[in-house]
């Protein structure tokens, strides 16, 4: 299940800067036969549940008979629910080998109809299987072989596999009679050509090992991988053999590498000939962005300006960039893996349609969304720039969640789960100025695999109005945690992460925290700052048995202060870090305050109590840090009533429950 209310209404988060990148301008052959056609319907023989036909199978059909092929593998396929479309991609197959950028893509309407397709199939000689082409390098053919004879003598001798460790073992040297071609290059030579052609150089190419890969076992499914790499962190890069076409109609053999880069944030797929060593295609599935937004930091537009921030996704949670779903789905709007944004004015259902700014896109393919923003005008004329701001924050939120532990595993939101565990598919729908209300917002969290969907609205409380999408935090709705101490700490999490990250390096023990004070002027919309002082803040675990404080709302802010407490206990013993993403979160007060709270989400149990909740946080520090920091928790949470003898009398309702505080500290402290 997904962490219910994790996010809560904490649209705006900021990150450090990013690695850098090397640019380099992706490029390959342009195939004057590519075509995209809506032909006249063709409908398959072949039905499915007695009425309409499969659309895979019916893609199938259209495939060898209409385009008169059968050399293809499909790639992917899938139905967009909205509408009924399947979408069927084959990629051609030429003497066993994938044709890289030969590909046909089939729409299929829900009664089995082709709709559309678009062909790129080479259509020389040798397009059917084994005819034509007689020099296929022997090269990875050879190893793979290799690997064959080597597995069944392993298993013969009766020598027990270990799952898990097959597929890195290293290869002897290939029988004598197991040999390359004359005129075809290595793999390790082909890679140290790609290398120099980023103009980085591998010293030693011979130095790379091959070893064997199991497909059914890798999402890249490669033939084999070669180790050793100083281009990457892992020191691996997966090896394809395959054709290509170029743009003079000819059919090359290539190796085929997929490049994740240690120094800089590129992610290369690249196809270089196997005969001349010659690079032929270069693919980055990292793509350049920059969105002025309001960064971390700046609460809202009152406590600073708007910033020009590139590439300010984390790569291991967003290992594309924030604008691609995979290596063929890329966007130019503010559309990607973890967040749908668009303007919703209209309060309308169809979220796919809503209007989208569309960024700018330079010469070198980089991504621009800079949009103006008059705060004198009414939010209606800045809507591009809410929209790229919401996108921008949703995405930061996504990333730092990420790096804490809210990942793939656990729940989070994305389209695409890399092969990481749970379920995609599943990217936040955010809305910005909608239609449905004024002066709120709202985040429905489903389970995993369904998508979230949180609501910005504007508020009219001042003249000229202001947009939502333009501060840190705000008022959610949490259904999933439901009612009582649950539903308010559900509200309480998205204040106190709102809060945690619009910290800088001056606050400190005496700082003050309003929220929402810039969307509805004034002290904003809680009772009281987030504050240490009693004085100003004089919420307690008790406070919670008044009416006033029945609501989840309120119930929120008792929460949010007691964490806020626990943070600035920390930090008096802790430094604040800029450093979101700082490997080890210990040595930052921010940073294992922000670790403690997750964790302890993870541990708690579901509907949980304020006491449950304490303690989860209390246990996840002594997993973390060996209880080194117990004492200034308790401080924290007694200082607010909620210390080692706190009860709660009576059902966990608005009304009937009496709280007894605590204000003593354990007997070890």
């Amino acid at each position: 299940m997904k962490f219910t209310s994790l996010l809560a209404a904490v649209t705006l988060v900021a990150t450090v800067a990013s690695a850098h990148r090397s640019h380099v301008q992706p490029f390959g052959p342009d195939l004057a036969h590519q075509e995209y056609q809506v032909p006249t319907p063709f409908t398959s023989t072949s039905f499915f549940a007695g009425s309409a036909a499969h659309p895979a199978k019916a893609a199938t059909d259209f495939v060898e008979q209409q385009l008169t092929t059968s050399d293809y593998i499909v790639k992917n396929a899938y139905t967009s629910k909205h509408n009924g479309v399947t979408h069927v991609y084959f990629r051609q197959v030429v003497d066993g080998l994938e044709v890289v950028n030969g590909d046909i893509n089939v729409n299929v309407d829900r009664n089995g109809h082709v709709i559309s397709f678009g062909n790129s199939f080479y259509k020389g000689k040798g397009s059917r299987r084994h005819g034509g082409f007689q020099k296929r390098d022997l090269t990875v053919a050879s190893i793979k072989d290799w690997i064959k004879q080597e597995t069944e003598e392993f298993m013969e001798e009766g020598r027990q596999l270990s799952f898990g460790r097959w597929g890195r073992r290293p290869l002897r040297e290939p029988k004598p009679e197991v040999t390359k071609p004359a005129g075809v290059v290595s793999p390790q030579d082909a890679l140290a050509s790609f290398a120099r052609f980023i103009n980085v150089e591998i010293p030693r190419p011979e130095d790379m090992d091959i070893v064997a890969a199991n497909p059914s076992l890798r999402a890249d499914k490669a033939d084999v991988i070669m180790t050793k790499c100083p281009l990457t962190a892992t020191g691996e890069v997966p090896v394809t053999q395959a054709y290509i076409q170029t743009a003079d109609g000819d059919l090359r053999l290539v190796y085929d590498f997929k490049v994740e880069m240690k120094d800089t944030d590129n992610w290369f797929h690249t196809q270089v000939d196997a005969e001349s060593g010659k690079v032929i295609q270069v693919i980055d599935w990292v793509s350049d962005a920059t969105f002025n937004v309001f960064p971390m930091g700046i609460n809202d537009p009152e406590e600073g300006k708007r910033k020009m921030v590139k590439n300010p996704h984390h790569v291991p949670a967003s290992p594309l960039g924030w604008n691609s779903q995979s290596q063929n789905k890329n966007f130019t709007t503010t559309i990607g893996n973890n967040v749908f944004a668009g303007e919703n004015r209209r309060n309308g259902q169809d979220w796919e349609n809503n209007p989208k700014p569309e960024g700018k896109v330079g010469k070198d393919g980089e991504l621009t969304f800079d949009f103006p923003l008059d705060l004198e005008k009414e939010p209606s004329s800045y809507i591009d720039a809410a929209v790229t701001n919401l996108f921008y924050w949703n995405n930061q939120v996504h990333d730092v969640f990420h790096h804490y532990g809210f990942d793939e595993e656990s729940g989070n939101f994305q389209e695409n789960n890399f092969g990481k565990g749970g379920l995609g598919n599943d990217a936040v729908i955010a809305n910005a100025q909608d239609g449905s209300g004024y002066n709120n917002a709202n985040f429905a969290t489903p389970p995993d695999g369904q998508r979230g969907q949180m609501r910005m609205y504007v508020w009219d409380i001042t003249d000229p109005m202001r947009d939502g999408d333009l501060e840190s935090g705000g008022p959610a709705n949490s259904g999933c945690l439901g009612w009582g101490e649950a539903g308010g700490m559900g509200e309480g999490w998205g204040d106190f992460f709102a809060t945690m990250f619009r910290q800088k390096p001056e606050h400190d023990y005496e700082s003050e925290f309003p929220m929402g004070a810039y969307s509805a002027s004034g002290n904003g919309i809680r009772r009281f700052p987030y504050s240490t002082s009693l004085e100003t803040n004089p919420e307690t675990f008790k406070i919670m048995d008044q009416s006033q404080y029945w609501g989840v709302h309120a119930k929120g802010e008792v929460w949010a202060g007691m964490l806020y407490e626990v943070y600035r206990n920390l930090n008096l013993r802790l430094p604040f870090t800029k450093k979101w993403y700082t490997e080890d979160k210990t040595k930052y007060a921010n940073t294992l305050a922000l670790q403690l709270v997750v964790d302890g989400l993870k541990l708690q149990p579901c509907m949980p109590s304020f006491i449950q909740a304490r303690d989860a946080i209390l246990q996840a520090e002594k997993l973390l840090t060996n209880g080194e920091y117990q004492c200034d928790i308790w401080r924290a949470f007694t200082k607010r009533g909620l210390g080692p003898k706190a009860r709660v009398i009576g059902a966990n309702f608005p009304f009937g429950t009496v709280r007894t505080e605590s204000f003593d500290l354990p007997k070890n402290c």
